[in-house]
Order: structure tokens, then C-alpha cells, then sequence
């Protein structure tokens, strides 16, 4: 079949034009959730979960993914389950007994499907588009000889429109949720997932800053953040533009350009909201509306393309993290096999006990933030533990509930009291000793050794 370069251009105009309404979407979205969280805690009320159509049992992917997360938690919708029109009338014809359709008044998202598209350009200047099989056929020929043009493809954007679980009346209640991960199971696997990614980290004084000469992401010390939240919500985003090493993504360009930083900044600001959106993270302190108003107003209707791969970039590196959480190696050429993981946290160990630092204390620092649990809240917990660290752990937990377990049994709470102390008096020991018996290999730090040891005793305290 031929067709004019007229009839071609209006064919990839029209790609373009859904492509470029797509990234405007999430742009002005992101626009919209960064003015909405700023000074607020977290990103979303609650962890949300991945994209997924629940006729075919998919997850969403890529830039798509990206967008329904984000229109998600701009609408407050607390389901993750998006249908096609056509798909929510298949749904009704397997469930006849049930009355399944859209609300009225809503609108849907718009996502895109992309097909790769096969064509030659003969000597009249006429196209020809070829299927799949035909192009391979072409160039199997031109390989033996045969003077023909040769096959060019690119990938086309057709849009298709979906909506939410929250939109659809008639639809079944979706089933319960995996239990979210605690702080410390959050923070613990957080810590895994960058030290096996084998992006080094370190602390110092100064700011959060990546490296990019040393390829190092530098935070400062855990108990100057104001909370675990903040401090892992920088570190992800520090790891996020850690990525772009040429080692890696190879994403920075050379002298780097105020468009390039926009875009590499949009990225980043993009990871920002749906990592934090995941694990309950709140933005950086460094992320801001103005910063996302800057690169939409003067790139977004400018570089489509380049718009659409930056989404694309911030999408693939959360898969990454979710395929990592599902126990597998991310896909990602650059990530470490498995049987590094061990000697790559060992050595993110090294580095943290150089200078004194115990990222997993996080939750402990920042003591503004940290939510001290009422008297109903402890005794809960104790009521609802079987082990009895837990119940002792709720009991110290609250003041007020320390002083009823003394009144009930006053010996056994002293018992308690003295184990305490005692491990307190050991943790002090063992962080003075650290300094002194770093294993060999570990980063030596600039802080005097004096420094170092009051740094620990106050990271390592109960």
C-alpha cells in the first residue's frame, strides 16, 4: 500500500499530537501535586499500589504507569484497577447478574499503545508500509543483493482512554491488599536495594549532592533529618540521579545544557512523587513547584520526544525497584548480579561504620517528628503481641504505661530496665571502637576521630 508524504505526515502528526497532549497531562498533574504537598508529610494519604487492569490481570507499564499513579493520587482515588470502555462491557456480559458501568459525569485518562511501523521510501518518493514479516523479508534480500530501498521504522502513538475502579459503580470491592511494610521493613529494604545497586553513599556535613566525578551520592549525617522519612526520601532521590552516570543510564550530557538539567530535574522530581507515593515518603526538601513550572514552561511543547523519554526513564527505574521487591534482579543491564549483593552491602557497611553511622537508627533520630504512641496506642500493641520483646517494646514505648507496669510487677520491670542499660553501655563501647577497627578497605573520613565517636553515641542511642 503507498501513500504521499502528505498522507504520511498527517499520519505521524497525529502520533505526535496524542503523545504531546499525553506528556502535558503529566505535566500539568505533576504541577498540581507539587504545589498540593508542599509543607505537607507525604506525597499521597496512603501507599499506592501499581496500575493494573483486572480483565487481563496486567500492571500498566512505562510512561503509562507513570501517568495513571499520578492522576491517581492527584484524584485521591484509593483503588488501583483502570478498564477500557470496551473492557468494562466485557466484564458485564461474563457477570450478567451484576449491573457494571461508568458513572455519570466522569471522565477517563488517556494513555497510548505504540506500534512499530515498517516503511520504504522508493525512488519516486512514494512510502510503502510493510508488516513485520515483509520488512525481514527486504532486508534478508538487500543482504543477498538485491537493490531495494531499505525498511525504516519508527514507533507510532494511538491513544485509548481507561478509567478507575473508583469511577465504575457495580464493580466488586477489590480484595484486600498486602499489609504495607513497617518503617524499619521499609527502611531495611531501602538500604538493601541501594547498597546491591552498588551506588556508593556517603555522609558528611554538607548537603545532599551526588558526585558525579567520585560517582558518589553524599548525604548528610541521618540525625540532621528530621525524620526516617526525610532522610530515605532524599536518599532515593539521590540515587535516582545517581543512575544517570555514563556507568550507568548515561543520561548527563557533556557540557551539561540548562535543557538538559531541566529534563534530568523533571526525572527526578517525576521518581520523587511515585517512590514517595509507594513507600510513604515525603518530597526532599530540594523538590519544589517552581522547579517543575520551570521546565514545563519553557520544554514541554517544545521536545515532545525527549518529554515522553523522561517519563519513560523515571517509570523504568520505579519497575526496577518493584521488580526488586519481588525478589528479582531488575532488569536493568547496569545492576549487579546477585552474587555481588552481599560483598556490595558489606562494603556500604564499611562505609557507613567509618564514620560512625547507622542508617537503620534512622527512625530514631529527628525526635520533632517522631510520633511518640498514647497510652490506648501501647497498650494495643501489648495486648496484641505474643512475643514478649513486643510486648516489652510497647511498654518502654510510653512513659505512662512504663509506670503501670511498675505499680503491677516492680521487679520485673527493674529486670527490664537493667538489660537496657546494659546494652546501652554496649552499643556505646562497640561505637567507640569502630573508628578504631574499621575493616580494612572501608573510606576514611575527614572528621577528626574525637567527633566521630560523640557522632556515634548520639546515632546510637535507645
Amino acid at each position: 500500500m503507498s501513500q504521499t508524504p502528505q498522507e504520511k505526515k498527517s499520519r505521524f502528526q497525529v502520533s505526535r499530537e496524542v503523545q504531546e497532549e499525553f506528556v502535558n497531562g503529566i505535566a500539568e498533574t505533576m504541577l498540581a501535586l507539587t504545589s498540593r504537598v508542599a509543607g505537607k508529610p507525604h506525597v499521597a494519604d496512603t501507599p499506592t499500589g501499581t496500575p493494573f487492569c483486572p480483565t487481563t490481570g496486567r500492571e500498566y507499564g512505562g510512561p503509562n504507569m507513570l501517568r495513571l499513579m499520578l492522576a491517581g493520587m492527584e484524584k485521591g482515588y484509593q483503588d488501583d484497577r483502570w478498564m477500557t470502555f470496551k473492557q468494562i462491557q466485557q466484564y458485564q456480559s461474563e457477570h450478567p447478574n451484576l449491573k457494571v458501568g461508568i458513572k455519570k459525569g466522569q471522565h477517563g485518562i488517556r494513555l497510548l499503545r505504540p506500534e512499530e511501523v515498517f516503511f520504504t521510501i522508493g525512488e519516486d518518493e512514494k512510502w510503502t508500509f510493510h508488516s513485520q514479516d515483509e520488512a525481514r523479508a527486504i532486508e534478508e534480500q538487500r543482504k543477498q543483493g538485491a537493490k531495494l530501498p531499505p525498511v525504516q521504522h519508527k514507533t507510532l502513538f494511538y491513544p485509548f482512554t481507561v478509567f478507575n475502579a473508583a469511577q465504575i459503580y457495580g464493580l466488586p470491592a477489590k480484595e484486600k491488599a498486602a499489609p504495607a511494610l513497617t518503617e524499619q521493613e521499609r527502611n531495611a529494604f531501602l538500604e538493601k536495594f541501594i547498597a546491591d545497586s552498588g551506588i556508593a553513599v556517603g555522609h558528611h556535613d554538607g548537603p545532599t549532592a551526588y558526585d558525579h566525578d567520585e560517582d558518589m551520592l553524599k548525604l548528610p549525617f541521618p540525625d540532621r533529618f528530621t525524620s526516617s522519612d526525610a532522610y530515605y526520601a532524599a536518599k532515593l532521590r539521590g540515587f535516582y540521579e545517581a543512575t544517570g552516570h555514563s556507568s550507568r543510564e548515561n543520561r548527563l550530557t557533556e557540557p551539561e545544557t540548562l535543557k538538559s538539567r531541566a529534563f534530568e530535574e523533571m526525572r527526578a522530581e517525576l521518581f520523587s512523587i511515585l517512590a514517595g507515593a509507594k513507600f510513604n515518603l515525603p518530597m526532599p526538601d530540594n523538590s519544589a513547584s517552581a522547579q517543575v513550572t520551570n521546565w514545563n514552561q519553557k520544554f514541554s511543547g517544545g521536545d515532545v520526544a525527549e518529554l515522553f523519554r523522561a517519563a519513560a526513564d523515571a517509570a523504568r527505574t520505579l519497575t526496577s525497584l518493584r521488580q526488586f521487591e519481588a525478589g528479582e534482579k531488575p532488569r536493568d543491564w547496569w545492576f549487579p548480579r546477585p552474587e555481588a549483593w552481599a560483598e556490595l552491602e558489606a562494603m556500604q557497611k564499611q562505609r557507613d561504620a567509618a564514620v560512625g553511622v547507622s542508617p537503620a537508627l534512622a527512625s530514631s533520630s529527628g525526635a520533632a517528628a517522631r510520633h511518640d504512641p498514647t497510652l490506648a496506642e501501647s497498650i494495643a500493641a501489648f495486648e496484641a503481641a505474643d512475643d514478649p520483646v513486643d510486648r516489652a517494646r510497647a511498654i518502654l514505648q510510653n512513659p505512662d504505661f512504663l509506670d503501670m507496669a511498675l505499680r503491677q510487677d516492680p521487679q520485673q520491670v527493674r529486670e527490664l530496665a537493667d538489660l537496657c542499660g546494659q546494652l546501652s553501655l554496649a552499643l556505646s563501647h562497640e561505637a567507640d571502637a569502630i573508628p578504631e577497627q574499621a575493616p580494612a578497605g572501608a573510606i576514611e573520613s575527614s572528621i577528626p576521630l574525637t567527633e566521630q565517636k560523640n557522632a556515634a553515641k548520639r546515632r546510637m542511642r535507645i
